[in-house]
């Protein structure tokens, strides 16, 4: 069977990432110091669960994929913190439907859930029901990974109100098919175990079988489960670490009226989202008093929507269905005039002809979308479902384009059990027609403004997004033309002007075009006008600045074409859609050929690790052999001590009775802990085992190493990436004294700033307003201090066009390579005169150490031939960018 191949979205990778340092410093300082280090917040115990126990929070808003995400944690917890290659996880979910298919996901092998525990753990793992738990073999709790998949109210030994929960009672009930178990415990073992009633023996119980293994435990939507009877339903594992992932966490402390915040360790923003093309932004909102009209409205764009899904098939054989939700109101004795599901029905049947399978109704007695196996199969007909409050539980189908809502909005939360089925984008890729990559709601209401802002709270309290971000993502309804969806009309731009680069090099620019931009382009050489059939979509504009972006007298040009494709004034479209903001990056020449500058110009690959000394190790590492876990040296810190987290190690080490171990498989096992792109494994492995070696010549024998062997693997993986850190340096700093004519900053490489892709990770919520930054959301900028004041410098200067705030690690981002990572300037302005400005500002205490990074900034500058400039104010010397621009 073929691979899975499912590749992380940035915002996901950058969670776990996070995830995964956490976890690193909890061994070194513990989870308390861990947290505050990654957040500058104070860490919050989780109530009722040991002192110590990680409790974290991954906050992603709906449609963000949080259980994809949970899925790779698996492997990141076991790698960085559990140290064990066959971890418990118990996998918690809210209901029985998202039960059903959480565990349906990570059962198939065609799932990127499943490929996600599958690329760490290989095949040797299970997943399980608690049913399935009840009578877990001893094989499969020691044999590999353990997940079991579960709702919490079925562990838990009392409901809310104190009664015995009869369910629950079998997790702690006393099976002899779990007894083997509990042969041969240890008394350390032992100790925290439940004994039978009046003996000394354990139960044999699953609840004690996951006290041995100190369960993973991870809380899928966990603002369902924040009561302190979850936490004492928790407490009751013994768990190793607490993983929450929601959209809507816990923010308010107040235990005394049973409300515990969660720890949110990484939050992801609707702009990261949006730019990872995962949801449909934005919503277009629409209000009438009459619900026929409503109704009416809501059905003309679904039919327009449909005629845009054709066409968008017919040139990239991506079938969509949009469909619309209509909620309707619940019935009433005392109100006959109520719309309820069924007068709906009967106005979309009667009234509008609209054919019987074309409706579901999913409320009350009618559970039509259960018996449909897949809504997005091109042989299903659905294409309007009627709900009341909410949808069926975990439903996730992402042809939802329309809200229409007769009923009366009760609460924010119940906005978004509907509003957030419309979001998810199909295929999780931007369409060629901009109104596919939108939302749109349609309401009874007499109140537009009172609408609009219900849908916004729902969207932050309900579907977890900033409440900056929510204000902007309600938007009015624009007219929906079938004339412009369905547009074949081809659009002549002015003739480019004569001095204008040969034909053939325009010709050549068409043809990198992908192929939806390419086939609507042409370029007439004799009267030296290009043609665009249809509509122009921004990216397809942004396109076709980055092909041209080497010709010159072409960018007006484009604009215009653009602004006439759109049926937009010209002077309409310059004053309210503002010229693309190109940033050249740098390049280097490689036989020839200009390339993104990066590692691989400076770095020859692969790596010949084998051939650097290992003896430093000696130094790194050092063990003190004992039955539960040995000790390391940190570098000048000094032995570091975490009780907690070592007795979670030593338990789960004790647990497993492994084979004797040889040099070679130590070797082995500690290379697959190592992620190393840049080494052939026989290089690695050779270097390892030799530094295995130096250690046995040094007087410990391989046997306390193997006991040692997660310390030790962190040790080497230290020592190999401080010998590429040293190894990048030199061979960094080499090819600037060689090569440097080799270095150009060149528009046929280019990025491009723009609304879609620009994605920060907490929108600026302070009071100052900025009047030239380039899009809506100014990213990860705090309210006061020098870098702030750096942006209002940037921001009231006349010679500033537009600026930007150049957010850290995205790939929509401007950046710079350094030796071991890359450099992305805190702000880059486009200058009145059409120059570009990278600018990052550094406090005084840390300029001095910032020295590689003013001198790769200085080199793109000086290879862009004075179209670029670059600076590194510090000391509040904001005048430096005035001398900058002048030249002085």
């Amino acid at each position: 069977m073929a691979a899975v191949n499912f590749e992380l979205k940035e915002y996901q990778d950058q969670a776990l990432k996070a995830f995964g340092a956490f976890l690193r410093n909890t061994t070194a300082m513990g989870a308390n110091l861990a947290f505050y280090k990654a957040t500058n917040f104070p860490y919050r115990n989780a109530p009722a669960v040991a002192k110590g126990t990680p409790y974290l929070c991954l906050r992603i808003p709906t449609g963000g994929g949080k259980t994809l995400v949970a899925a790779h944690a698996v492997g990141v917890a076991s790698r960085e913190y559990l140290q064990t290659t066959n971890p418990m996880v118990l996998w918690l979910v809210p209901s029985t439907p998202i039960l059903e298919q959480t565990i349906a996901a990570l059962k198939d092998e065609a799932h990127p859930y499943r490929a996600a525990l599958t690329a760490v753990f290989n095949r040797n793992f299970n997943v399980m029901t608690k049913a399935e738990a009840l009578a877990m073999p001893r094989a499969d709790a020691t044999g590999g990974a353990v997940v079991i998949v579960s709702t919490i109210q079925s562990f838990r030994r009392e409901d809310d109100s104190g009664k015995e929960n009869p369910d629950g009672l079998k997790v702690y009930e006393d099976a002899g098919v779990l007894m083997d178990h509990f042969e041969n415990l240890s008394d350390r073992q032992m100790a925290g175990l439940d004994r039978i009633e009046g003996g000394s023996r354990p139960v044999y119980s699953l609840s004690n079988l996951l006290k041995l293994h100190r369960p993973m435990v991870i809380v899928d939507e966990a603002h369902n489960a924040r009561t302190e009877l979850s936490f004492r339903t928790l407490a009751r594992f013994n768990p190793s670490l607490i993983l929450e992932l929601t959209a809507t966490p816990q923010v308010e402390h107040d235990p005394a009226r049973d409300k515990h915040a969660s720890n949110i360790l990484y939050s992801v923003s609707a702009a990261e989202l949006k730019a990872e093309q995962m949801i449909k932004m934005p919503i277009r909102l629409t209000t009438d008093a009459d619900w026929v009209k409503t109704v009416g409205a809501a059905l003309d764009c679904q039919k327009a929507l449909e005629e845009a899904a054709k066409a968008e098939a017919l040139e990239t054989e991506d079938y969509i269905r949009p469909i619309i939700l209509f909620q309707a109101q619940s019935a009433s004795a005392s109100d006959p005039h109520r719309l309820t599901w069924e007068k709906i029905e009967q106005h979309l049947l009667e009234d509008h002809r609209i054919p019987k399978d074309h409706i579901a109704v999913h409320t009350g007695p009618r559970k039509d979308l259960d018996s449909i196996s897949n809504i997005r199969s091109a042989d299903c007909q659905v294409r309007y479902i009627i709900t009341v409050s909410k949808l069926k539980e975990g439903w996730d189908c992402p042809f939802a384009y329309i809200l229409c809502s007769v009923a009366e909005q009760v609460s924010p939360v119940a906005v978004e059990q509907i509003l957030g089925r419309v979001l998810r984008m199909p295929g999780a890729r931007r369409k060629l027609r901009d109104a596919l990559n939108q939302s749109y709601a349609f309401i009874v209401s007499r109140s537009f403004d009172s609408t609009a802002q219900q849908l916004r709270d729902g969207l932050v309290e309900g579907a977890g997004f900033n409440a900056i971000e929510a204000a902007q993502i309600v938007t009015t309804q624009q007219p929906l033309a079938l004339s412009e969806i369905n547009a074949s009309t081809p659009y002549t731009s002015d003739p480019l002007p004569e001095q204008t680069t040969a034909p053939e090099v325009i010709v050549a620019a068409i043809d990198r075009l992908p192929p939806s931009v390419k086939s609507r382009v042409s370029f007439d050489a004799q009267s030296r006008t290009l043609a665009y059939t249809g509509p122009m979509t921004r990216d397809s504009r942004n396109l076709l600045h980055l092909a041209f972006a080497a010709v010159p007298n072409v960018s007006k040009t484009i604009d215009r074409l653009y602004a006439k494709t759109n049926n937009y004034q010209t002077s309409a479209a310059e004053d309210e859609d503002k010229p693309p903001f190109v940033v050249p990056m740098l390049g280097f020449r490689k036989q020839g050929e200009l390339q993104l500058f990066s590692q691989e110009h400076f770095l020859d690959l692969p790596w010949r690790l084998d051939q650097c000394d290992p003896a430093p190790i000696a130094t790194r590492f050092r063990v003190a052999d004992n039955s539960q876990t040995g000790e390391i040296d940190v570098s000048d810190r000094g032995k570091v001590e975490i009780a907690f987290t070592r007795r979670v190690q030593g338990d789960l080490a004790g647990i497993i009775q492994e084979p004797a171990w040889n040099l070679a498989r130590l070797a082995n096992w500690i290379d697959m802990g190592i992620v190393h792109p840049d080494i052939t494994k026989p290089s690695a492995v050779v270097f390892i085992t030799r530094a295995i070696e130096a250690l046995v010549a040094a007087g410990t024998d391989i046997q306390v190493l193997a006991r040692n062997k997660y310390d030790l693997r962190k040790a080497l993986a230290g020592l190999i990436s401080e010998l590429r850190g040293q190894r990048e340096q030199g061979q960094y700093s080499a090819l600037f004294a060689s090569n440097a004519q080799d270095f150009s900053a060149s528009a046929d490489l280019s990025i491009i700033f723009d609304e879609q892709t620009y994605a920060p990770n907490q929108p600026y919520a302070g009071g100052t307003k900025f009047n030239k930054h380039y899009t809506s959301l100014v990213g990860d900028l705090g309210t006061t201090g020098e870098e702030f004041d750096c942006a209002v410098y940037l921001d009231r200067h006349e010679k500033v066009r537009y600026w930007i705030r150049n957010v850290d690690r995205k790939r929509s981002s401007f950046w710079l390579q350094l030796p071991h990572d890359k450099f992305y300037p805190d702000f880059v302005a486009m200058l009145t005169d059409g120059r570009i400005l990278a600018v990052e500002y550094k406090g005084g205490h840390l300029y001095d150490g910032e020295e590689i990074k003013r001198h790769i900034g200085n080199v793109w500058a000086e290879a862009s031939n004075g179209h670029c400039l670059f600076c590194m104010p510090t000391n509040r010397d904001y005048a430096l960018i005035d001398r900058v621009i002048a030249g002085v």
